[in-house]
């Protein structure tokens, strides 16, 4: 009983000496909308970086955020929200690594497809090709496409627009 009595005591004075670190414990709130900023300024961070890297001379922002530059003059009928349009298209993630090429009949404006890419054909005149850099909010959004696009990345696309059907 002396002896229980004497750990107990011991247990007592250990466990009270010990510090307790309350902050262990505690979590740090960000306030969605900060963090959301925080990230896109670290996404057009990248983004700028990788014009730099690539020396995309003329590159340009339009108003969506997204960065184009004309590779090739176009002639002919230029495509607008409605038009059925023929595209072909070369997407490459930001480190380079090369995601497909393809070639798309759509629906400008109405068919499910990233809406970066509605915006940066809308405007194009057929024969056109140019390089955009797309955000990964209007390109695969938060989730990617959950196979070879890792989430919120923001991607380059080669596009051409081959033909514009009104």
């Amino acid at each position: 009983m002396v002896i229980t009595r004497h750990l107990l005591f011991i247990f007592v004075i250990l466990t009270g000496c010990a510090e307790h670190n309350s902050s262990a414990n505690e979590v740090i709130e960000v306030n969605p909308i900060e963090r959301q900023k925080m990230y896109l300024a670290q996404e057009r961070a990248q983004i700028e970086a990788y014009i730099v890297s690539h020396e995309l001379d003329g590159i340009q922002r339009n108003g969506f955020g997204m960065f184009e530059l004309g590779i090739i003059e176009g002639e002919g009928k230029t495509a607008k929200f409605g038009d059925h349009i023929i595209y072909s298209a070369t997407v490459y993630l930001l480190n380079d690594s090369g995601i497909g090429q393809y070639t798309d009949t759509v629906e400008l404006g109405r068919s499910e497809m990233e809406t970066g890419l509605h915006e940066s054909l809308k405007g194009m005149q057929e024969g056109e090709m140019k390089l955009v850099l797309i955000p990964s909010f209007l390109a695969h959004g938060i989730a990617g496409d959950l196979d070879r696009i890792p989430p919120q990345s923001p991607m380059r696309y080669d596009i051409r627009l081959i033909q514009v059907v009104r």
